[in-house]
């Protein structure tokens, strides 16, 4: 009785043991990227770049928008609530833009061959690599919002936005680990991917031309944080909740396939 009572024990000690070295493994390798961020000055500058368009924006935007109003009539603060939207949504872009260099370059030089061989696995390596860039993009997120200080005051509104956009991060960079060559390529392929930006201007759009939006995340968080200010006739009632239901739906798909996609192109 004694013998059985102590294989419990036993195994509990030796998942420990293994938690405790996959914990290890995967904080040696986000320790690994923020020094491989360090030593690029491209990859430095792209977390502070949304940052700097905020207060561009916080700046610029209401002697500009006086302007246009003088003379044209149009009321450009009108659309600050969208404005933030679109600059919540930065974050995740360029921290996924850095992760899927990084991705390119582990590819091109075998490293995530070799990490396929480790303790933590590759799985556990793409994990750790991902979630850190998500998180920071989530970080910077909730951070440009008041950075900007145009637009809505919700805080629900801007973390709801926030989540969606941290997703991005794994988007784009599966994206380029996945369909890119190299990062020649990979710049193009962000060009062509710069137009993800301009989704969730589809909200003031008709239907149908708004639907070609809803495939895209960046569409759902500019609904969960305008829906209610959209007015009547503006398509399909979609509240907040249903809204981030959606993006987060939408960017679990992506990333599925995506995924599906850089394990055939590394394997």
């Amino acid at each position: 009785m004694r013998a059985n009572d102590t294989r419990p024990a036993a195994a509990g000690s030796r998942s420990m043991a293994t938690g405790a070295r996959l914990v290890a493994a995967g904080s040696r390798l986000v320790a690994a990227d923020l020094r491989l961020v360090g030593r690029d000055p491209l990859l430095c500058i792209m977390p502070f770049v949304p940052f700097l368009a905020a207060i561009a924006l916080r700046l610029a935007l209401p002697p500009l928008a006086a302007f246009i109003a003088k003379a044209t009539g149009f009321m450009l603060l009108d659309y600050a609530d969208l404005i933030r939207v679109v600059l919540i949504l930065f974050p995740g872009t360029f921290f996924g833009m850095m992760s899927g260099f990084l991705l390119l370059d582990d590819r091109d030089d075998g490293v995530s061959a070799y990490w396929s061989v480790s303790p933590v696995g590759r799985s556990g390596y793409l994990a750790a690599r991902l979630a850190l860039f998500c998180t920071a993009a989530l970080v910077a997120g909730l951070a440009v919002g008041p950075a900007f200080g145009l637009g809505g005051r919700s805080f629900a509104a801007d973390a709801s936005v926030a989540v969606v956009g941290a997703l991005q991060a794994p988007f784009f960079a599966l994206f380029l680990a996945a369909i890119a060559s190299d990062k020649v390529e990979g710049l193009a392929t962000l060009k062509a991917l710069s137009a993800l930006d301009l989704a969730p201007l589809a909200v003031l759009l008709p239907l149908p031309a708004r639907a070609l939006a809803w495939p895209f995340p960046q569409y759902w968080a500019a609904r969960l944080a305008l829906g209610a200010s959209l007015g009547p006739g503006t398509g399909v009632a979609v509240g907040p909740p249903e809204a981030l239901g959606l993006g987060l739906a939408v960017s679990a798909a992506w990333l599925s396939f995506l995924y599906a996609r850089y394990r055939r192109r590394v394997d």
